[in-house]
This record gives structure tokens, C-alpha cells and sequence, in this order.
């Protein structure tokens, strides 16, 4: 007389711990390679800009900016600064490593935080690295309202009066 097995067929063969193991370590090495390779891609592929973004806003009123004063706008990247003779659009990217510029109110300077870079009030190099002044934005005063573009960048080697806005 024969002996039959009448368990099903996956019961026939128990998985061994040694088994399970490896196939949980074979498993986290596809998701952490997936990742790793995902991370790759996301870093090496360029980034999309948002059509809808605004380039142009109005930053306030003529009277509101007192001379002498340093306004950010920091989602725009911008530094609206009012001088004697008028209006700088000045942009918040430092020149150098393409890092965001802060206003230092206390010394009157803008400073970079990534390396140590300063410059004026009016975005010209005081120390540090940097090839050249801050960039400028289009600005100009259009029924008492102080317009900035800031899809136009104006590079420039030094600073020069008629760089200025009148208002």
C-alpha cells in the first residue's frame, strides 16, 4: 500500500528562514537601486519653470519706499532700494555661486551666506569672490507705482548714476 501526501503543493516545500532572509535582502536592494536611480535622474533633470509664474509686479507706491531704505521681495528675488538720485531694482543672486543675497540693515550692506561675499547699497563687490556687482531689474515708475520686471536681468561691471530710476 502506498502513502500519498495529500497536502497541497506549496506546503510541500516550507520556505526556510535562511530563504526568507534573502529574499527580504534582495527586495530592499531593488527598492534602495530604484531610488538611488531615481535620485540620479531627479538631480540630472532639469527642472521646468512655471509659465504662470509673474515676472512683473508692482512693488508699492513712490511714497512708500523712503530713501536710503532696502525693501525684499524675497519670492521674487528682488531688492527695491531707494537712493537720493532714485530707484535700484537690485537682484537677490549672488553673482559667485548663484546664492541668495541677505540685506544686512546694521551695516548696510548685502551679504552672502555661502561665501562670505559683501557688497553696497548699491550691489557693487566690497570683499569676497564674486566677478562682478549684483544684477539689476527692469524697474520703472508708472503712474506713481514702482513696476519691477523681473524677467529682465541687467549685468553690469560697476555701478553708474544712470543706472538710477528717477522718480
Amino acid at each position: 500500500m502506498e502513502i500519498r501526501d495529500t497536502r497541497p503543493e506549496t506546503d510541500k516545500r516550507p520556505i526556510s528562514r535562511r530563504r526568507l532572509i534573502a529574499y527580504v535582502w534582495i527586495v530592499a536592494g531593488i527598492i534602495i537601486l530604484g531610488e538611488l536611480i531615481g535620485g540620479v535622474f531627479a538631480f540630472l533633470w532639469p527642472r521646468r519653470r512655471r509659465e504662470k509664474e509673474e515676472k512683473i509686479f508692482v512693488a508699492g507706491k513712490v511714497p512708500d519706499f523712503k530713501i536710503g531704505e532696502v525693501v525684499a521681495f524675497r519670492k521674487e528675488k528682488t531688492f527695491v532700494i531707494r537712493l537720493e538720485g532714485g530707484f535700484l531694482a537690485i537682484s537677490s543672486v549672488c553673482t559667485h555661486l548663484h546664492c541668495i543675497v541677505n540685506w544686512n540693515a546694521m551695516a548696510k550692506r548685502f551679504e552672502c551666506p555661502c561665501h562670505g561675499a559683501k557688497f553696497n547699497e548699491e550691489g557693487e563687490v566690497l570683499e569676497g569672490p564674486p566677478p562682478r556687482p549684483l544684477d539689476l531689474h527692469k524697474l520703472e515708475v508708472a503712474a506713481g507705482n514702482v513696476v519691477i520686471d523681473t524677467e529682465v536681468t541687467i549685468e553690469r561691471k560697476k555701478f553708474d548714476p544712470s543706472q538710477l530710476v528717477k522718480a
